[in-house]
């Protein structure tokens, strides 16, 4: 096997001695290069990095607590300082359900079609706001609830459960309190932010855009990362795309899929806001943004995968234009027409087209990659560049097969 900057050269050796085989194992290193693997060099720096911080979290676990610190401050005094000083003040003001309701019957934005047949309330994405909205006062209630009570134990006005002392404990580490992520069933019941600083900038930057979109206007693009449901948002953007399609015979929600394409803008930074951002926004489907893709980078120009750059593990991936296509089950409905194979339009590559050549990218919600945390897929062109497909040692690779090789992915977030 040959790998380019590789000291090493894997290969069989060419003898039939046993001793020659020794030989051969005894010259391998003892650590395997990533790209034996198909993977980035970057891949290296991930494991190093992730390895680095379980360490730190295990000394942090393994710290003594109950020392008073320089000036004479316990853990308690410290606590109760830091969540009557910075913590209260930094939450946001509570949702009035009545102001809301009102702004839902006039509330604009989407399809013509459907804004000129009804109620603005029964929208689809109007009706997956109200559900975000009330969820997220259930966790705003939850964290001041918490918050007072801690103060209060601490006082002694009220009685310090364990319940409380693990809060204070998780407060004092500059962790999230386990009532605030997770409910009594150990059901997670918001987001997961390792550190407490990025957990309640993560909680006015989520209010930052629900707020917005009640009080204002429907977002041109939406900060994926805010949604406790990205996946019911998502499936409200299709129910409104399939809504306006009555006049070609209707789509049924079952044969719709998610089509998408990339711009060329990139919103920077990891907060969502887009106030000083204009964007042209689509007459159907939506855009979204704040997602990261690791394990290549991106030629915004071309729009498709190249190489990453060395010793940089993510790359803030450009605005992506979410719409729906119809792909009928039924090869003969597709013939007959409602309308092209896959939804092609406007000189787009068909969705059939892109599910057949394009690497098929998930989108997790988190770094940490399983089926529960999947969002949904995201066609991208794969070709990659002219050096990674002349030093391939393996000739039936295909371009989508070297990017799922390299495990790349889109995250809606880095922690």
């Amino acid at each position: 096997m040959h790998l380019p900057n590789q000291s090493h050269q894997y290969c069989i050796p060419d003898a039939a001695e046993h001793v020659k085989f020794l030989e051969e194992i005894d010259q391998i290193p003892a650590k395997d290069a990533p790209p034996i693997f198909g993977l980035h060099t970057n891949a290296d720096l991930t494991f190093r990095l992730k390895e680095s911080n379980e360490m730190l979290n295990t000394l942090l676990d393994t710290q003594p607590k109950d020392a008073s610190a320089g000036g004479g401050l316990s853990k308690e005094d410290q606590v109760k300082e830091k969540i009557e000083k910075e913590l209260l003040q930094q939450l946001p003001n509570d949702f009035n359900f009545i102001d809301v309701d009102d702004r839902l019957k006039t509330l604009k934005g989407g399809p013509k079609q459907i804004v000129e047949a009804g109620s603005m309330k029964l929208m689809p994405l109007n009706i997956f706001l109200k559900q975000e909205l009330e969820r997220f006062q259930k966790i705003l209630d939850i964290v001041r609830h918490t918050m007072i009570s801690m103060v209060d134990a601490i006082d002694g006005s009220t009685i310090m459960t364990p319940e409380i002392v693990d809060s204070i404990t998780a407060v004092f580490d500059f962790r999230v309190p386990t009532k605030w992520q997770y409910d009594p069933t150990g059901a997670e019941i918001s987001w997961m932010t390792p550190s407490l600083g990025g957990w309640i900038k993560g909680l006015g930057d989520r209010y930052h855009q629900l707020s917005t979109w009640i009080f204002k206007e429907r977002p041109q693009s939406f900060w994926l990362t805010g949604f406790f449901n990205p996946q019911g948002f998502l499936t409200a953007m299709k129910q409104e795309v399939a809504r306006t399609k009555k006049d070609k015979g209707g789509w049924a929600l079952d044969e719709v899929v998610y089509d998408t394409e990339p711009t060329k803008e990139i919103v920077a930074g990891d907060d969502g806001r887009i106030d000083s951002v204009k964007l042209s926004v689509p007459a159907e489907g939506v855009l979204v943004h704040g997602l990261f893709l690791e394990g290549a980078g991106w030629a915004k120009n071309e729009k498709r995968l190249e190489e990453s750059a060395p010793k940089e593990l993510y790359f803030q991936f450009p605005v992506l234009h979410v719409f729906a296509a119809y792909l009928p089950r039924n090869e003969k409905d597709r013939q007959q027409g409602q309308m092209p194979a896959g939804g092609g339009r406007g000189g787009r590559v068909d969705v059939q087209t892109k599910l057949k050549s394009y690497y098929d990218c998930p989108v997790y919600k988190y770094p940490k990659r399983n089926d529960k945390y999947l969002i949904f897929r995201v066609c991208l062109k794969p070709e990659g560049s002219t050096q990674n497909q002349s030093t391939s040692t393996n000739k039936g690779l295909t371009a989508a097969m070297k990017w799922k090789l390299c495990g790349v992915a889109l995250l809606c977030c880095k922690d």
